[in-house]
């Protein structure tokens, strides 16, 4: 009975103790370092096309974190020619690493000190691509 009641308390205690308060990422981010590889264009994708790297800032999109609520947040996107978007994400239990959506792709990040660092894929018609970026509070 003893034991019984010690592994539900343990049970207890392990199931909070690994819960952290998400990091604040409210704000707008911006670029620092950035690497990218696609293939296809919107127009078509064929196995003849050679894939194409990035590595410039220039290319990367802006992020703005408008709202977040305990572990969930949402914002927009502004790519460099000016285009925008919206995404919604959720943090993971540690509390720095999290998951986002959009109507294009979903990306994975962490917040790492005062950065995040934001890797995505995008499975459009015609087009795939990855990237990371890391990006620093504006």
């Amino acid at each position: 009975m003893r034991s019984l009641a010690l592994a539900v308390l343990l049970a207890g205690i392990s199931s909070t103790a690994f819960a952290a308060d998400p990091a604040d990422i409210t704000g707008t981010w911006v670029p620092v370092a950035f690497s990218a590889a696609e293939v296809g264009t919107p127009e078509a994708i064929t196995a003849a096309d050679k894939p194409a790297t990035k590595h410039d800032t220039a290319a990367a999109w802006k992020l703005t974190i408008d709202t977040q609520d305990g572990g969930a947040f949402a914002g927009t996107s502004v790519s460099p020619a000016g285009k925008s978007g919206v995404f919604v994400g959720a943090f993971r239990l540690d509390g720095k690493r999290f998951v986002i959506s959009t109507t294009r792709g979903g990306a994975t990040g962490e917040v790492v000190g005062d950065q995040l660092e934001v890797c995505w894929t995008d499975n459009i018609a015609n087009l795939i691509a990855a990237a990371c970026t890391v990006y620093k509070r504006q």
